[in-house]
């Protein structure tokens, strides 16, 4: 350039000199390290955010699991049929036929209620059940039967 041209800010001198052409130096080789930079720093987010959808996804599948609750069958027909077989078996007057029966419901209840507590589980009747349920109904019987001997329904 001249001294007789004027620059404009678009047109200012570059920062290279004679010898740094002669060296093979060009202008956009600040710019390729930038775009060496930007991509480095696009790998490094794109490494920190699989990182952490695994450990969420690894988090959530371990919450799901510890939270859900096993699935058992309880045949409640058998249950009442037996109930009903044995009490029909006993002379019992309708006021004593309908406290027995008040009481089995509540031993009943209160029994389902302690297993599901104390085994986080979801108790479904038996035809509501396909397959792969365990069946509960003998603990069931069990438990309803010493809380009957003891006197009470609780």
């Amino acid at each position: 350039m001249t001294t007789d041209q004027k620059l404009t800010p678009a047109q200012s001198e570059s920062p290279l000199t004679s010898d740094d052409v002669r060296k093979g130096i060009n202008i956009t080789a600040g710019g390729h390290r930038r775009e060496q930079r930007r991509r480095r720093c696009l790998l490094n987010l794109l490494l920190v955010a699989a990182t952490i959808m695994c450990i969420n996804a690894a988090v959530t599948t371990l919450l799901i699991s510890w939270r859900t609750p096993t699935v058992v069958s309880f045949d409640m027909k058998k249950t009442l049929d037996q109930f009903t077989e044995q009490a029909s078996a006993q002379s019992l007057d309708e006021a004593q036929a309908k406290a027995l029966t008040e009481r089995f419901m509540t031993s009943l209840n209160a029994e389902l209620q302690d297993w599901q507590l104390r085994h986080d589980a979801l108790i479904l009747v038996t035809p509501a059940v396909v397959s792969g349920a365990g069946d509960i109904t003998g603990e069931i019987q069990t438990g309803v039967a010493h809380r009957m001997a003891a006197g009470g329904g609780n």
